[in-house]
């Protein structure tokens, strides 16, 4: 199992697992599952610790400017060799790291709005929401685009609990969303938020998402399907790493399914449980740890 790396993380986790020894809470279908398989390190840490190993003796051998990076020659390039090594830093799950790199990025290309939406998502994932809000302002300054970071404008907001906020970006998310299998996810965050302001029936946007996974979850969100049946759905994947990934998911999005239906003590088991898997590209990894802090708070 890999360590996560930020101390941000760390704590929060730490916290979570004090909470879950002490908490009696019956086992349900996805946490009896999650409980008895065992995921060696993940397949892909080995390469992205290899591309940055590469992309840092690069840095060395020529590094940025310390000042004044955008108006020299290699810009453009430092630019998007910072941007490549904050990638990397990222999918190890060392998102301080990460922001501090963007950052530098953002030196030698300051109106990158495609930095500007990195560095705003890794801000997320730090706990830093201010400062992300501030990097999408900036974003939205340069593309003029009423859509511009609505995706991380939703899960700010979702973190925050401004549900009628988080809805309505939600909505422009699934409706924009040109891959259905995305939309779905989106789907997915937009029952949730308008499961935790209370409504009992709340209303999609009816676009035509794939039938594909994630769709049993959503089918299990909304009553058509039972836990159990979504247990069984993650066990006839024949890919270990994707079940592995398909359990993160299930796991995050019913947690926040047992804070509609006010458990919290639950729902901190489902989170922990994602967490703990320890599939650090993945949205719902983070959304997880946000829950984990609220809850320590």
């Amino acid at each position: 199992m890999r360590r996560i790396a930020c101390a941000f993380a760390a704590a929060v986790l730490a916290s979570a697992s004090a909470s879950l020894a002490a908490a009696d809470t019956p086992r349900t279908p996805l946490l009896e599952y999650a409980a008895e398989v065992h995921y060696p390190t993940a397949e892909d840490e080995a390469d992205s610790r290899r591309q940055l190993s590469e992309i840092d003796f690069q840095l060395q051998q020529d590094p940025p400017p310390a000042h004044d990076c955008a108006h020299t020659l290699g810009a453009v390039r430092f630019a998007s060799m910072l941007h490549k090594r904050a990638v990397n830093l990222a999918a190890l799950g060392e998102d301080a790291a990460s922001v501090q790199t963007l950052q530098q990025a953002l030196d030698c290309s300051p109106r990158s709005w495609s930095l500007l939406l990195a560095l705003a998502e890794e801000l997320m994932y730090v706990g830093r929401y201010d400062d992300a809000y501030d990097s999408l302002a900036r974003v939205r300054a340069i593309r003029h685009e009423p859509g511009a970071g609505s995706e991380i404008l939703a899960r700010l907001d979702f973190i925050a609990g401004r549900w009628v906020n988080a809805s309505g970006w939600l909505k422009w998310a699934a409706a924009d969303e040109i891959d259905n299998v995305r939309a779905a996810y989106w789907e997915c965050f937009l029952w949730l938020a308008q499961r935790r302001a209370g409504s009992v029936h709340p209303e999609l946007t009816n676009v035509d998402i794939a039938a594909v996974w994630p769709r049993p979850v959503l089918a299990t969100l909304q009553g058509e399907t039972t836990e159990a049946q979504l247990v069984d759905t993650i066990r006839d994947e024949p890919r270990e790493t994707r079940r592995r990934e398909m359990l993160v998911e299930a796991l995050y999005y019913l947690g926040e399914e047992k804070l509609a239906q006010g458990d919290p003590a639950l729902a901190q088991r489902y989170f922990a449980a994602s967490v703990n898997l320890k599939v650090l590209n993945f949205i719902e990894h983070h959304m997880a740890l946000a829950e984990l802090a609220k809850m320590r708070r």
